[in-house]
């Protein structure tokens, strides 16, 4: 499965006053000094959005467009100081082949102007 995830950490008010108005909630969040396994703690709270999960990677840049362009209406954005925000995208090695995920210009450019950095990891499928 191909998925898009928002991940974002930082300081607890600004964090608190972009989940104010997010379009969805947090899919995951923790807070500063939990455990998060092999005896690390995480150094800043934080939380995690699904935008989209999808059997084709094709479809994701859509439905990220949409859920940014929601975003923007709100008044959402990542560039204040103390905030990290990066668009996660997973996909399924396998997928990819016959249908590309293709971000535009315009897509980086409003990653850029929302503060928000891009992560991609493509896994292959198991034998």
């Amino acid at each position: 499965m191909n998925m898009a995830k928002l991940s974002v950490h930082g300081d607890d008010p600004t964090l608190k006053s972009i989940l104010e108005v997010l379009p969805t909630d947090p899919e995951r969040q923790w807070r500063k000094g939990e455990a998060k396994g092999a005896n690390r703690v995480h150094l800043d709270s934080g939380f995690e959005v699904l935008i989209a999960q999808a059997p084709k990677s094709q479809v994701l840049p859509s439905r990220i467009r949409s859920y940014l362009a929601e975003c923007r209406s709100r008044g959402v954005t990542f560039t204040m100081p103390r905030i990290v925000a990066e668009l996660q995208l997973e996909l399924n090695g396998d997928d990819t082949v016959d249908a590309p995920l293709d971000l535009s210009l315009a897509d980086m450019q409003h990653l850029t102007e929302m503060g928000i950095s891009l992560s991609l990891v493509t896994r292959c499928a198991a034998a």
